[in-house]
C-alpha cells in the first residue's frame, strides 16, 4: 500500500470517527392562556363554540437540525369534548351530541414535522401535517400556522383548518322540524401559547 492510499484511508476513518451534529430539542408547555374555537353555520346563522376549561398539561416538542439549518415542531393537543360552550344552551347540546362527547370525551388535534417556509419581522410561516381525531375517527390534513414571539418570553402559534362533520362519520343536526340545520362544514382556529420548560 503506497503513502497516497494510507493517507486518504486515514482521512476517511477520522470522517468516520467525527461525531453526528448533535440536534437542539426543546420542550413547551401549552399554556392555559390557549385558545380553541369551532366556528361553523346554520342556514339562519353562524354559531361558535370555544374550548373552556383547557387544563393546559400537553407540550409540543422543537427540534433544531443544525445541519440542514431547519426546525421540526410536533406535538398534540387534547380537549375535553364537553368543555365546548356555544354560547346557547341547546348549541351546546346539540354540538356535545355530535361529536359523540359521551363516547369520545376528547378531541385531539396532534401537529406533525411543522416546518418554517417564511419569515417576516413579525411572524413565521410552518407548513405541516395535522391529524385530527374526533368522535373516534382520525384524519390526517396539510397545514400552515403561524408563529410569533410574546412578551414573557412565551411563543404564540395561531392557524386553522377546516373540516366536514360527514369527514368524521357525523350528521350535522337538524332541529325544528328541519328548518333549522347546520352546515357540514367548520372551521377550528387555535391559538396556542407556548412556554418553554426549563
Amino acid at each position: 500500500m503506497n503513502i497516497f492510499n494510507t493517507l486518504w484511508l486515514s482521512i476517511g476513518a477520522l470522517l468516520l470517527a467525527a461525531p453526528a451534529e448533535k440536534t437542539n430539542t426543546t420542550l413547551w408547555k401549552v399554556s392555559q392562556e390557549s385558545v380553541v374555537e369551532v366556528v361553523g353555520s346554520t342556514n339562519v346563522n353562524k354559531f361558535q363554540c370555544n374550548s373552556l376549561r383547557y387544563a393546559g398539561e400537553d407540550q409540543l416538542i422543537s427540534v433544531f437540525y443544525p445541519d440542514k439549518k431547519v426546525t421540526e415542531w410536533s406535538g398534540e393537543v387534547v380537549i375535553l369534548s364537553k368543555n365546548f360552550d356555544c354560547y346557547n344552551n341547546i348549541m351546546t347540546k346539540d354540538f356535545q351530541e355530535t361529536v359523540l362527547a359521551d363516547e369520545h370525551p376528547e378531541i385531539k388535534v396532534r401537529f406533525i414535522q411543522l416546518k418554517k417556509h417564511s419569515t417576516s419581522n413579525e411572524e413565521e410561516q410552518l407548513d405541516g401535517q395535522v391529524e385530527i381525531t374526533l368522535a373516534g375517527v382520525t384524519k390526517r390534513f396539510p397545514i400552515s400556522c403561524f408563529m410569533m414571539n410574546r412578551s414573557g418570553g412565551k411563543t404564540h402559534l395561531r392557524g386553522q383548518q377546516t373540516l366536514q362533520f360527514s369527514e368524521f362519520g357525523l350528521e350535522p343536526p337538524v332541529k325544528f322540524l328541519g328548518t333549522v340545520k347546520v352546515k357540514n362544514s367548520i372551521t377550528v382556529n387555535f391559538g396556542l401559547v407556548l412556554e418553554e420548560k426549563g
